[in-house]
């Protein structure tokens, strides 16, 4: 009998053990830091995401899942004088995902809060004239319904604009609402992302742009 009584309260003591280490969704994130350490991600309707690869179907070349962008006149004097965007997708698993678009119109007021509002649903420098946050969700990596924020629907927070050093960081949290049916909402939460970006080679208003991320090169051309 006491054979059985210790083998339960082992039982217990392991199950307990196991309930204290479930992973919850934030967990699953990069820690937030301000050190450059390109790394980004959010967690969307309960669901995380952060930067994953892909492979072009046609060209099997590899597809990234971080993209940074800044407009011709961010490097001038004073500096963050145009858009700066991050994108955010998982390009690996299959099934229901979503990507993300961070945009940023100004930065020459360095760190601080900035309001999220009205998207219009596009990107770069033909995107809104205030910050906003714009999501697809996708099916298989094919992009379905897009999400779009709305008035004052969200904040960003920079907390390190560090020019000279060239690295960004920050955090976000957003309302949006489904384009086509405005009803239908998603809640983007636990935002953050610290970011180096480097010299680039300007075509038109857009970038040439080479990050470092877990060690992986990639250079992308918007």
């Amino acid at each position: 009998m006491k054979k059985i009584f210790l083998l339960l309260l082992s039982f217990i003591a392991i199950s307990c053990s196991k309930d204290n280490s479930i992973e919850t969704p934030a967990d699953q994130l990069p820690p937030i830091t301000t050190t450059g350490a390109n790394t980004a991600g959010c967690i969307i309707n309960g669901k995380v995401l952060i930067p994953k690869n892909g492979i072009n179907s046609t060209s099997g070349q590899v597809v990234y899942g971080l993209d940074v962008s800044r407009g011709v006149n961010f490097d001038n004097i004073p500096y963050g004088n145009d858009y700066f965007s991050i994108s955010i997708y998982n390009l690996k698993d299959k099934g229901q995902n979503y990507w993300i678009y961070i945009h940023l119109n100004n930065l020459t007021n360095s760190i601080g809060n900035y309001t999220v509002n009205q998207s219009n649903a596009d990107f770069w420098s033909d995107a809104s004239s205030n910050p906003q946050i714009l999501a697809r969700e996708t099916y298989d990596v094919v992009s379905n319904k897009t999400f779009l924020s709305g008035s004052n629907s969200g904040t960003i927070i920079i907390t390190r604009f560090d020019f000279p050093n060239r690295v960004i960081s920050g955090t976000f949290n957003a309302n949006l609402y489904n384009q086509a049916n405005t009803s239908e909402t998603i809640q983007v939460t636990n935002g953050r992302f610290d970011l180096r970006f480097y010299s680039k080679q300007k075509r038109g208003d857009c970038s040439r742009l080479s990050l470092t991320i877990k060690q992986q090169k990639f250079t992308k051309i918007y």
